[in-house]
Order: C-alpha cells, then structure tokens, then sequence
C-alpha cells in the first residue's frame, strides 16, 4: 500500500514538472464545447477541422466548422474550456438562422453571444428572422471586450460594438446600402438641412452643428450633436435623405 501511495506521487509530481503536458479540456471536449454554443449538431455540419495551437505561451484549440446557416470559428483555451474567441458569418444562400436557442456560453463575460445578439436587434428595432448577412465576432478594443455585429435590413447596413461585460452599446450605426439617387446637382438651405438632421437624430440635439460640403459633384450634409451620453453623426445628401447615422458612447 505504501508503494503504490509513492508511485502515484512520484507520477503526479511528474505530471507537474512537465509543465502540465496534457491539457484539461481535450481536442474532442473543445469541439463539443464550440458546437454546443453554436447550437449546430456535429451531423449539421458540413465541413469540420480543429487543432491546437499556441500564442505567446497561451494554448487553445482552434475550431471551425461549417452548417447551412454559416461558417463559424472558435477559440477554446485548452487549460479551461472557456471560449476566449469567435467569429460568426452567416451564409448568403440561406441568411435566417434559427432563433430561441439556449446554448450556455463559456464566454467569461456577463452577457453572452445570444444576449448580444438580442440588444442590437432589439436596438434596431428587427427581430432575428427581419435580417439577412448576420455576423458577430468578438473583439478587444484599447483593453475592452466587445462584440461585433454586423446585419442588412431594408436597405440599410447595420452596426453595432457591444460590450461584453455589461451589454453597454459603445457604437452604433446604420448605412443605406446601393447608390444614392436623385438629382446630383440638388442642394438644401442651411435651415432644411437642420430640420432633416433634427428630424433623423433622438430629441435633445440643442447644439447640432450641421455643415455643408462637397463631394463627386453632388452636395452633401454632415451633422453632429452630443444627446445625453453619446455622440451623434448623420449624412445627408443634397437631396435631402439621409445616408446614415451613428452614435458612440462619449465615455467608455
């Protein structure tokens, strides 16, 4: 008995010197752990590879797969389990993607991908159905975890950062996709250019600023105005619609 409590020392003290040599979470467990917060089945995919890799002495497993709703990559530290990584882009031949899933992220964050995935919808005021070209990734900026999200609807680009640690929307914008039409040549007074600015940004624009300028021969109108804790920009165009508008959280 005693021998048999020395050898399983001497191989844990092994174990330990050799700087942890198998991982905790395995190849198969970290592919499990991606699909599961994909909410795809392993016979849903169509295309599957994983690996381990390493950075800066940081180990994980990279895995990729693909499904009819899209392509999606992960990042799975190998020491934990927990998702560190992703990208999600969704397929142009079939962009809805099924809703209502409750996959539980291993993101070490306090909201997850489906939380965020419902703040800037809902914030665009679409549901996940309304929307095609869909993608989220999740990125750092300056030390900060985020998401980002990406989607079309109604002729509009969507985009949103969210942070993942409070769901905080730090940027947010909406772009009409295509051409702009109309008469090239048309220009607005400084009087209706405001109107349509005050018009497409939240009440409380009192120190709008709005400016003309120039562009390929066509006249264009940008404005601006801090509401409450963002900051506001809108294009208008010589015609009077308006082109896009964003906002950013003034303080991080």
């Amino acid at each position: 008995m005693n021998r048999m409590i020395k050898r399983t020392a001497i191989v844990s003290v092994l174990a330990l010197s050799a700087g942890m040599a198998f991982s905790a979470v395995t190849e198969k467990e970290a592919v499990d752990i991606a699909l599961r917060d994909a909410g795809v089945a392993r016979e849903e995919t169509t295309w599957l590879n994983s690996h381990r890799d390493s950075d800066d002495g940081r180990v994980y497993y990279d895995v990729e797969f693909r499904s009819a709703e899209g392509r999606w990559d992960y990042e799975i530290e190998s020491e934990s389990g927990r998702i560190t990584g992703f990208d999600f882009e969704e397929s142009r031949q079939q962009p809805q993607r099924r809703d209502g899933r409750d996959a539980s992220s291993q993101v070490t964050a306090e909201i997850g991908r489906p939380d965020a995935e419902r703040i800037a919808l809902s914030d665009a005021g679409y549901e996940r159905d309304d929307v095609s070209r869909f993608r989220i990734e999740m990125d750092h900026d300056d030390g900060i975890g985020l998401y980002e999200i990406s989607f079309n609807a109604d002729g509009y680009e969507y985009e949103y950062d969210v942070r993942i640690n409070d769901g905080t929307i730090l940027k947010a914008s909406w772009e009409k996709s295509g051409r702009i039409g109309g008469d090239r040549s048309a220009r607005l007074s400084q009087a209706d250019a405001e109107a349509i600015a005050r018009g497409a940004l939240p009440e409380g624009a009192g120190n709008l600023n709005v400016w003309e300028d120039r562009d390929d021969g066509r006249y264009w109108y940008e404005a601006s105005a801090v509401i409450g804790d963002y900051r506001y920009d809108a294009d208008i165009a010589g015609t009077g619609e308006v082109v896009s508008v964003s906002r950013e959280l003034v303080w991080y």
